[in-house]
């Protein structure tokens, strides 16, 4: 360019604009480091200036200026002329457009990006390991029950509860729900005494069966370990480590329909009296069902989860209880044991009512996770 190249003098613009923070933000955004925006910004508003002046009028030091003028002119923003000095002006604006719209077009593609992975489906971990050794599965069951935020399920030895005694007194104090079916390593044996001494403050409740079974623990009803009730021979030893939310429906049916209903009650903590804490809605509805059907008021609180898979919780009034057994018109708690197509504690919170299902629950608004029942006042009838 020849020497004394006029230069444009900006003056004021009127009307809606981009403070100079804010463009100065944006063109570091594109890619200028915080000396070329804000150089570039003051040379656009004075037209053109020398190094010097422009150094006097931005945050840019004059040790600084002129490789900073050098660097926005390999970008093709500005160009330098000798004038008795380095003077610069701004170019024509094509390059920073350019740039500030190829900036603009990566932004908005993440942001759609992220909106698809938000409304994605979340893709949950499952597994399902098979081992060939028990001490496996032991040690992975000590894992589970250290992890435990709600309740646990095991069948067990009196060995095998020994070995996880101290896991399970912990979740304990964490108010974890603990069920254990206690059964013989083979034939008929009866609970050696230090062990029932050992049930206060380890577990919630015992019960007793009188065969050999399985080991299985199933922790806040996703966890799974599992290993055959008898081996014959070291080879033919092995067990399975899952973590399943669909698999430990089926072990949490197992366990409930083989290995606890119907079993001796050898050990049950606390009282019979409210508060009373439930994690299977068929156990609630069995202990209520005499309390309702007397008329009396039964104030409940549940956490769960909602259809979309939210955390909830809901205090209020039992409602209703419904379930179908075998046969539909009989009200009774007799039907229960026999695991019913539905099983629904209906809750009135004083604005709305709720249905409250079980493990898998697809017929209800909530499946409870807990159920804690505050208060039975009113009739009732006993239980």
């Amino acid at each position: 360019m020849p020497d004394g190249a006029p230069g444009r003098r900006g003056g004021t613009v009127t009307g809606d604009r981009m403070e100079s923070g804010a463009l100065r933000d944006t063109l570091e955004a594109a890619g200028l480091s915080q000396y070329q925006a804000d150089a570039y910004v003051t040379l656009v508003e004075l037209g053109s200036a020398s190094a010097v002046e422009l150094s006097d009028a931005c945050s840019v030091p004059q040790a600084r200026i002129y490789d900073v003028l050098r660097d926005l002119e390999d970008r093709g923003y500005v160009e330098t002329y000798e004038h008795g000095s380095l003077e610069a002006r701004a170019h024509e604006p094509s390059a920073v457009v350019e740039d500030l719209q190829e900036q603009a077009a990566a932004a908005l593609s993440a942001a759609e990006e992220i909106e698809q992975r938000w409304e994605r489906p979340a893709v949950e971990r499952h597994s399902v390991s098979v081992v060939n050794r028990f001490e496996t599965v032991l040690r992975r069951a000590e894992e589970y029950v250290s992890e435990a935020t709600s309740e646990i399920q095991l069948s067990a030895t009196v060995d095998q509860f020994r070995e996880l005694a101290d896991e399970l007194a912990a979740a304990q104090d964490r108010d974890v729900l603990v069920e254990l079916s206690l059964h013989p390593r083979s034939g008929e044996e009866s609970i050696p005494g230090d062990v029932e001494q050992a049930f206060p403050g380890t577990v919630t409740e015992v019960r007793h069966r009188r065969f050999p079974s399985p080991f299985l623990l199933l922790v806040d009803r996703t966890s799974v370990c599992f290993s055959p009730e008898v081996v014959f021979h070291p080879a033919n030893e092995y067990g399975m480590v899952i973590n399943d939310y669909s698999l430990g429906h089926v072990f949490e049916q197992y366990f409930q329909t083989v290995l606890w209903e119907g079993r001796d009650v050898v050990f049950a903590a606390g009282d019979a009296e409210p508060p009373l804490v439930f994690t299977r809605v068929r156990e609630c509805i069995r202990e209520l069902l005499p309390a309702h059907e007397a008329g009396a008021d039964i104030a409940v609180r549940v956490t769960g989860r909602d259809r979309g898979g939210d955390e909830v919780a809901i205090e209020g009034t039992v409602a209703d209880l419904i379930f179908e057994g075998p046969d539909t018109d009989r009200r009774s708690d007799d039907d229960l044991p026999a695991f019913a197509d539905q099983a629904t504690i209906v809750v009135d919170d004083g604005g709305e009512r709720y249905q409250v299902g079980g493990y898998g629950a697809v017929l209800e608004d909530v499946e409870a996770h807990r159920i804690v029942v505050e208060e039975i006042t009113g009739d009732v009838a006993d239980r």
